[in-house]
This record gives C-alpha cells, structure tokens and sequence, in this order.
C-alpha cells in the first residue's frame, strides 16, 4: 500500500477499451499511478500481486464477472482491505442486488460521470483536498432515489454537503435529489444531485445514514445553503470540518 506522500495506485478493469480510458481520463494519471487489465481473470491475478490502493470493477464481463472477482478478493485476508467499486451498465435493481451480494464497497453506472466517480474514489482514499466546515442540524427533507421519494432528517450540514437519516439504506455511489427547508426560510433548498460517498452512522448507536456531497446545486441554492452554515458557525463554536466527521467515522 502506498503512503500518503506518494501517488495512490489505482486497478481499473474493463473489457472495453473505451470504458478503460474514459475512467482514466476522469480521474487523471498525473493525480494516480493507474494499472489496468481487459478481463477478470487478468484483474484478479493484479490485484494479488500488486494490492492497489483501489479497483474500479466491470460488473459484467465476458470471462469472469467483477462481483466474482470482488467476493474472491474480499474472501482473502490478503486481498480483503482493498477497495472494490463495481462498474455496471446493467438494469439498476438487478446491478444492486448483486453488488451487496459481493460485498463491494460502490456502485456507479455507466456512463460515469465524473464529479461521482471522483467524490467515491477521494472518500475511499482519503484524497479530498478540501475539508468544509460543517454545523450540526436537524432539518427533514425528503430525496429521490431510484425514482421513488423517502424521508429524511439532515443531521450535519456544509456548502458542499450534508449526512442524512435515511430509513432505505443506499449504497455508496447511489445519486439522489435531496430537498429540504433551512430554518426561517421560504425558498426550499433543492439538491438535483447528491452523491453518496459512505454509508452508516455519525457516531455508535446513532442513526444510519449516508453522507452525501452535493453535485448538481442551482446558484442560488449555493449561496442559501453557504450562508446558512457560515451564519451558524460565526455564532456558534460547535462546528466541526469533514476530516473530523471521517476520523469519527472509521475508529
């Protein structure tokens, strides 16, 4: 495994070319030192050898599928730490229904898009440069998943993000529209996408989430959520950065 000074090394593994290098555009070999195999087999022999840092997976290949692949590698204590993020262009319910299965820690879809795949791969890795304030609330709202609307309570928010409770359990990679009413304001808040970058919860024995990191946020969405969370930290020192949230997380 690489240290926190050098490059993070990355296995990406698809039998289309195509999907190969767009990935590796998204995420930049100037930031990754990016290995690469065209089928299954190859990937698994790699990933045992070299133990990246990450895999990105296709789900469905000829020769032998990422979720086998991914149950193999999670199966060996060898190979058990190491990041799996399935990639599908299957049906949505069915790709799911197989990546919880192979114990995978994501799921993204074809076409991927960027700014998701690139919020998926720094949570796993560490690597975000940025760490945003963040100020404790509890704020209902209601997301969009998978066409269907659900509940939540906003437990912690920033500019850029928030961790909500949520009673269907996502799965890191989902994308969701998030809506919600900040205190003393009209206007609602509207999220066109949010990524889900973990699951879980806050702290032991509080209530399972996701935190999620905004995408897709209209201008003036961006500003009322800004200013928001910048009034309740001038006012308030019980506000805590994102590094902080992830160190708490993973103890």
């Amino acid at each position: 495994m690489s240290n926190c000074t050098e490059k993070k090394t990355l296995l990406i593994v698809d039998d289309v070319e195509l999907f190969l290098q767009l990935q590796i555009s998204h995420l930049g070999r100037q930031r990754y030192d990016i290995h690469t195999a065209s089928n299954g087999s190859d990937g698994l022999q790699i990933a045992r050898s070299l133990k990246p840092d990450l895999i990105l997976m296709d789900l469905f290949m000829p020769d032998m599928n990422g979720d086998q692949v991914c149950r193999i590698l999670k199966g060996d204590p060898d190979t058990s730490f190491i990041p799996v993020i399935l990639v599908s262009s299957g049906t949505r319910g069915r790709s799911k229904a197989i990546s919880v299965y192979s114990n995978c820690d994501g799921l993204v879809f074809k076409p991927v898009r960027r700014d998701l795949l690139l919020s998926v791969v720094e949570n796993l890795l560490g690597t975000n440069p940025r760490a945003r304030a963040r100020i404790q609330v509890s704020i209902p709202g209601t997301v969009i998943l998978d066409e269907k609307e659900y509940p939540v309570t906003i437990h912690t928010l920033s500019s850029d993000g928030a961790f909500v409770e949520i009673e269907h359990k996502p799965i890191r990679g989902d994308l969701m529209e998030l809506s919600f009413h900040l205190p003393n304001q009209e206007r609602k808040a509207n999220i066109r996408a949010a990524a889900v970058v973990w699951c879980g919860s806050l702290v032991d024995g509080g209530p399972e989430g996701a935190g999620v990191c905004f995408l897709t946020t209209d201008a003036e969405t961006k500003k009322q959520i800004t200013g928001f969370v910048q009034t309740h930290i001038d006012s308030s020192p019980a506000s805590f950065d994102e590094n902080t949230v992830m160190r708490e997380i993973k103890k």
